[in-house]
C-alpha cells in the first residue's frame, strides 16, 4: 500500500516540528545587539546635554538592565522557535510562556530571500525570508538554519504551490546549466555608488566629521592658527573652498562607492526557468529568488550623470511590500549596473511583452498646462528661498535669485520629457529628465486606479492619473480631465466601464415586472 495518501492527509498533530540549529542564538547575538542598540540610542542623547557630569549611577543600571533582558528575550525567542509546513501553510511558532504562533498560506508566497551574514557564515548557518504582499518586513524570518534545512524548506514551499522543483543554491553558489542575465563589476559598482549620493550618505559624511571635528579640536585648532594667515591672504580665500569642497566631495563619493560595494559585491543575476535569483554582498551575502510569474511592475532609473556614464538600474518589484524610504530598497531585486546597450534585452526578460526598443515607444507627452504649474511652482520655490536670503545677506544673498532661472529650465526640462503609453498588456509611465525613471506596470496586476485634481490642477482642467498595483504605485503625467476619466474606464483592462450600463435582452425587462412589482392601480 503506497505511503502517499497518508502524507497528503496527514493532520496537523503528526507533522513534527522542526527546530533551528542549536548554533542559531550565536548567528542571532551580533544583529539582535544591534537592533536594541539603536533601540537605546536615545536613553544616552542626556550625556550629550550634562556636560562632565553625565548620566546618573541609577540610569546607567536601568538603562543596561532594559538593554540584557531585551537581549535575553530575543536569544530565548530564537533558541525556542520551531516550524512545519501542514497541508498548503507554512505555521511558525515561538515562545513558551507567551506563545506566538504565525500562519502563512503557500500561495501567497511571492519571494524567498537567503541570507548569509558574516557571523552565520563562520558558524555554517543561513536565514530564510518568506515574503507576502501583508506587511513592510518579511511575514517568517527564520534565522540560524543549516543549509540543508532551508533548500527542504523551500522546496517544499515550491511543491505547494506546484512551481516545480527550483534549485535552491546557498548564496556565491552556482549551478552550471543555468543562464547569466547580469553581473557587476568591481569598477561599476564604484561608478554606481558615486552617482548615488543621497541624504543618508550626506548624513553619514556630515556626521562624521561633526565628531571628528569635535573630537579632535585640540589637535586641529593649533594647525588652522599656524596656517590662518596664509589661507586668510587676499585671493586666497577661493583656493581654501574649493579644496574644502574637493575634499567633501571626495569623502562623499568614498563612502557611497563603499555602501555599494559592501551590498552588491559579486552580484550576479541568473536565470532558473521559472525563477530569477539575484546574488551578492561582500560580508552579508543575500539571495533573493522572485518568481516569473509574480513580477508585476519594473522601474528603469536612469539619473543624467549615469546615462552621460553609459548605465543605469533595473528595480523589480513585487506584491511583497517593503517600507524603504528610497524605491531601491523598496524593490525586491534591483540590477546596479546595467549598460545602456543591454537595458531593453534585460527588461524584456522581466517582462516580454514589452516592445524590443523601449526608448523609441510613441509615448504620449503631459498636457500643455502641466508646464505653466510647473513654472508657477518653480517660481514659488525659488522666491522662498531667494527672499530670506537677501533679507538676512544682503547682496552675497540675492546671488541666491539665480535659482529662478536654474528652476524654470528645469521644470521645462522635466515636463518635456514626461510621456507614457497604454498597450494591450502594459502601462509604460517616464517621468524626469535629470532623474529619468521609466515604470513598465502589466495591468494584469492593477489594483485599482483614480483620478486626482489639486485646486490649481481643477482650474487648469488637468488632473493625475494614479495606478496602484499591490505595495507600489505609480503616477501618469498630467492629462485632461475627460482623459483622466476616460482611463479609469479602461484600466484596468478586465473591468467594465463605469457609465456604460450591463446589457439586457430586450425582452427580458416585462416578465421581470410583472413578477415582482404590483399591477398599476386602476383609475376607477
Amino acid at each position: 500500500m503506497s505511503s502517499e495518501p497518508v502524507v497528503a492527509l496527514a493532520s496537523a498533530e503528526e507533522v513534527p516540528w522542526k527546530r533551528l540549529s542549536a548554533k542559531a542564538p550565536l548567528a542571532a547575538l551580533v544583529p539582535l545587539s544591534g537592533t536594541i542598540g539603536r533601540m537605546l540610542l536615545g536613553a544616552l542623547l542626556p550625556t550629550y546635554f550634562a556636560g562632565d557630569r553625565g548620566l546618573p549611577v541609577v540610569l546607567w543600571v536601568i538603562v543596561l538592565s532594559i538593554a540584557t533582558l531585551m537581549l535575553a528575550a530575543g536569544l530565548y525567542e530564537v533558541a525556542t522557535l520551531s516550524y512545519r509546513v501542514v497541508g498548503a501553510q507554512l505555521e511558525i511558532r515561538s515562545g513558551i510562556f507567551t506563545r506566538t504562533s504565525r500562519f502563512i498560506e503557500a500561495a501567497r508566497v511571492q519571494n524567498t530571500e537567503v541570507v548569509q551574514p558574516f557571523v552565520s557564515k563562520l558558524l555554517g548557518l543561513v536565514e530564510v525570508k518568506v515574503e507576502t504582499a501583508s506587511g513592510g518586513k518579511a511575514d517568517g524570518h527564520l534565522r540560524g538554519l543549516t543549509p540543508e534545512d532551508a533548500q527542504a524548506l523551500i522546496h517544499t514551499l515550491q511543491a505547494v504551490r506546484r512551481e516545480g522543483a527550483a534549485a535552491v543554491l546557498l548564496p556565491g553558489e552556482a549551478a552550471p546549466e543555468e543562464r547569466v542575465l547580469s553581473e557587476a563589476h568591481l569598477g561599476g559598482l564604484l561608478l554606481y555608488g558615486a552617482t548615488a549620493l543621497g541624504l543618508g550618505v550626506l548624513a553619514v559624511v556630515l556626521g562624521a566629521l561633526h565628531e571628528i571635528t569635535e573630537t579632535f579640536h585640540k589637535l586641529l585648532l593649533p594647525w588652522m592658527e599656524a596656517h590662518w594667515e596664509a589661507l586668510a591672504a587676499p585671493g586666497m580665500g577661493w583656493v581654501a573652498a574649493t579644496v574644502a569642497a574637493l575634499v567633501g566631495l571626495f569623502g562623499l563619493w568614498l563612502v557611497s562607492g563603499a555602501r555599494a560595494v559592501l551590498r552588491f559585491h559579486g552580484f550576479r543575476l541568473v536565470d532558473t526557468g521559472t525563477h530569477l535569483r539575484a546574488v551578492g554582498g561582500l560580508i552579508t551575502r543575500r539571495q533573493v529568488t522572485v518568481r516569473r510569474a509574480r513580477v508585476q511592475q519594473v522601474v528603469l532609473d536612469e539619473p543624467l550623470l549615469r546615462r552621460t556614464l553609459g548605465f543605469g538600474s533595473v528595480e523589480v518589484e513585487t506584491a511583497g511590500v517593503r517600507t524603504g524610504k528610497e524605491s531601491a530598497d523598496r524593490a525586491e531585486l534591483l540590477v546596479p549596473v546595467v549598460p545602456t546597450a543591454r537595458m531593453p534585452e534585460l527588461l524584456r526578460e522581466f517582462v516580454p511583452e514589452l516592445p524590443d526598443a523601449i526608448a523609441a515607444l510613441p509615448l504620449q507627452g503631459a498636457h500643455p498646462k502641466a508646464l505653466l504649474r510647473a513654472r508657477i511652482r518653480a517660481v514659488g520655490l525659488s522666491v522662498l528661498v531667494a527672499a530670506p536670503a537677501t533679507w538676512f545677506w544682503g547682496a552675497w544673498g540675492a546671488v541666491a535669485w539665480l535659482l529662478l532661472p536654474a528652476q524654470l529650465l528645469g521644470a521645462w526640462f522635466d515636463w518635456r520629457f514626461q510621456g507614457w503609453l497604454v498597450t494591450e498588456a502594459l502601462v509604460v509611465v517616464r517621468q524626469g529628465f535629470w532623474r529619468r525613471r521609466t515604470t513598465v506596470v502589466q495591468r494584469a496586476r492593477i489594483q485599482s486606479v483614480r483620478a486626482r485634481q489639486g485646486p490649481l490642477e481643477r482650474g487648469y482642467g488637468i488632473a493625475h492619473v494614479r495606478i496602484d498595483v499591490a505595495g507600489s504605485h505609480v503616477i501618469l503625467p498630467s492629462v485632461g480631465w475627460t482623459e483622466a476619466q476616460s482611463l479609469i474606464d479602461v484600466l484596468p483592462a478586465r473591468r467594465p466601464p463605469r457609465h456604460a450600463p450591463p446589457a439586457r435582452p430586450p425582452d427580458a425587462w416585462q416578465p421581470e415586472v410583472s413578477a415582482h412589482c404590483p399591477p398599476a392601480p386602476s383609475s376607477r
